[in-house]
């Protein structure tokens, strides 16, 4: 039973990160190819698999995102 609430937990916070970042990205008017390419030249699909099919990044990849969008990990985080 707590493994389900733990899955059902994980889906949610990957779901509410592919919001935020999407938010964000949009704020500063990239495209998801544009954001892609910021990210060591990375395609649109990198991009797409976070926003959309809820996958999971590392930490490192998280840093890298905020400093691409002009925001720290916690503002990232901030949903």
């Amino acid at each position: 039973m707590e493994f389900a609430y733990m899955e059902v937990k994980v889906i949610e916070f990957r779901k509410k990160l592919g919001k935020r970042i999407a938010e964000l990205r949009k704020r500063k008017n990239l495209e998801q190819a544009e954001l892609a390419a910021i990210l060591n030249g990375k395609d649109k699909q990198f991009i797409n698999r976070y926003e959309k099919q809820g996958a999971n990044p590392t930490a490192y990849i998280l840093v890298q995102i905020a400093e691409a969008l002009d925001v720290t990990v916690d503002e990232l985080l901030d949903f």
